[in-house]
């Protein structure tokens, strides 16, 4: 059976609209968080491309069609970007997107009279392999690494960032009727990898904001300003630290970050039961509570992940803070369940080498901590200066 072009494009339209619909009712009534309304602003752009690309291709000389999907593509494969840096607790960086969207749309329009349907195509496809290339490196980053649907997506980008640019070349170098561009990349082989991708990217996502639903039993719900663990929210913490930070560059004090993940919490689970992971959350933070210093600020960005804001007065007191936690955490076993001990993987950041800007710490401390569990865990891995 030989689809034709069109049947193609038809196919991919309807997924992406039945895709969409789908991730956005699910994020409506269930998780509708900050991450998820990202995500599901790229399925309604992805909604709108169908739509334009399909007033396009019925209606004679209908640019704007044109115009509106190309923009809509864009922020559909953007929105995939900015939502997994949300998802790791990163700026979701939304005005590159919608910067980028803009000049796509007005060089479509400057073209819609010369190029017709390719008009503004080249800028597009960049635009859309650039954008395919951060997402795909952002899932393979911080806590999405993690995640067998996160690298999963990854490799789905990384296929459609190289399809784009090869498609890019092919129409560069030999125009829409050449040989390589006809045969390998027209638009119904782009139909197909377009399907590909927004089917991938709608079970992938959906998962993705289950698994953290599930994880934020203990880790990401909280209680007012607290986790369930008792001490500050991924919120409360961030803007104790600001002020923290701020009054210490102020006052020309010094402050570390100290980052540490429970080590093989998912075998935990999995083991014992969620029950004994979340009883290792809880211990843990009890833990750091009679640990670090009255005055420090304990934070819990996520399931098992903590962070530790305190002065000190060099970084030899910081790696000595570190490795109290360290040494308390293997005297202290859970209370029900004796046979286990926890380790961590721990990570520094201090404003010797970082200043007081509270992202620059986290994205150390967060490197440190991710080169500490690659490292097999329960070790201090030191962040490197700027």
């Amino acid at each position: 059976m030989n689809l034709d072009v069109l049947t193609l494009m038809t196919m991919s339209s309807l997924a992406v609209v039945l895709c969409g619909i789908s991730f956005i009712l699910n994020t409506s009534f269930t998780r509708n968080d900050a991450t998820g309304r990202i995500w599901s602003l790229g399925f309604i752009s992805g909604i709108i491309v169908a739509a334009g690309y399909g007033v396009a291709a019925v209606t004679p000389n209908a640019w704007w069609g044109l115009l509106v999907g190309n923009a809509a593509y864009i922020a559909a494969v953007g929105a995939l970007w900015c939502g997994a840096r949300l998802h790791n607790h990163r700026s979701p960086r939304l005005w590159i997107v919608w910067v980028l969207a803009f000049v796509v749309a007005v060089i479509t329009a400057l073209q819609s009279a010369s190029e017709g349907e390719w008009a503004g195509a080249p800028v597009l496809w960049l635009g859309l392999t650039a954008l395919s290339v951060l997402g795909a490196i952002e899932l393979q980053r911080g806590r999405l690494r993690r995640t067998v649907n996160g690298r999963s997506l990854s490799i789905v980008l990384w296929i459609v960032a190289v399809f784009m640019f090869a498609r890019t070349l092919a129409f560069l170098l030999g125009g829409p009727d050449g040989r390589a561009f006809s045969t390998y990349f027209n638009s119904g082989v782009a139909a197909v990898v377009t399907m590909a991708l927004i089917i991938s990217a709608a079970i992938a996502v959906s998962v993705l904001r289950v698994e953290r639903g599930a994880d934020s039993a203990v880790g990401d719900l909280s209680e007012g300003i607290f986790s369930r663990a008792g001490v500050l929210s991924a919120e409360a913490f961030g803007q104790t630290a600001e002020d923290h930070l701020e009054r210490s560059a102020i006052l020309r004090g010094d402050m570390a970050l100290i980052g540490a993940d429970v080590d093989r919490l998912p075998e935990v689970n999995v083991a014992f039961g969620r029950a004994a992971g979340d009883e290792a959350i809880s211990a843990f933070a009890q833990t750091l509570r009679t640990t670090v210093p009255v005055m420090a600020a304990i934070g819990h960005p996520s399931a098992g992940r903590f962070f530790v804001l305190v002065a000190v007065a060099s970084e030899t007191e910081a790696l000595a803070f570190a490795e109290r936690i360290q040494i308390a955490l293997v005297d202290a076993p859970l209370p029900d369940r004796q046979t286990i001990r926890l380790t961590a993987s721990l990570g520094i950041a201090t404003s010797f080498d970082h200043g007081h800007a509270l992202s620059a710490l986290v994205t150390a401390v967060e490197a440190a901590v991710d080169e500490s569990r690659a490292a097999g865990g329960n070790r201090i891995v030191v962040g490197t200066a700027r």
